[in-house]
């Protein structure tokens, strides 16, 4: 059920989740599984998947600490985001975006102006 993020490369929570299991069920039949673990395991995935608690606790905002937007985050969040970050040197991500806001700020303050 779970989609294997591309632009996540191994680190996308599918592909984490298919190689738990093939490590778990290495020897098939075989295998010596802690069923209630399982069980524990399959349910907690079943809430994830069907954003159960996301649903009980409607928010009246979509919020972050840093202010960005979801797509912004899960950009940087891609293996070619982090790749970037690498390359931005010892830069963390609260100064990139805090550059960024900067930046977009003035932009708007100038537009605002002219």
């Amino acid at each position: 059920m779970w989609p294997v993020d591309k632009s996540r490369g191994e680190r996308s929570l599918g592909s984490v989740l298919r190689k738990r299991v093939m490590e778990k069920f290495s020897k098939a039949e075989a295998s010596v599984v802690d069923e209630a673990e399982c069980d524990r395991a399959y349910t907690s995935l079943q809430r994830i998947v069907t954003d159960t608690h996301r649903n009980r606790w409607m928010r009246s905002h979509i919020t972050n600490a840093s202010g960005a937007t979801a797509e912004s985050l899960d950009k940087t969040l891609s293996d070619e985001g982090l790749t970037e970050l690498k390359e931005e040197g010892t830069k963390g991500l609260s100064t990139i975006y805090k550059d960024k806001f900067v930046s977009m700020a003035s932009t708007s303050d100038a537009s605002k102006k002219g």
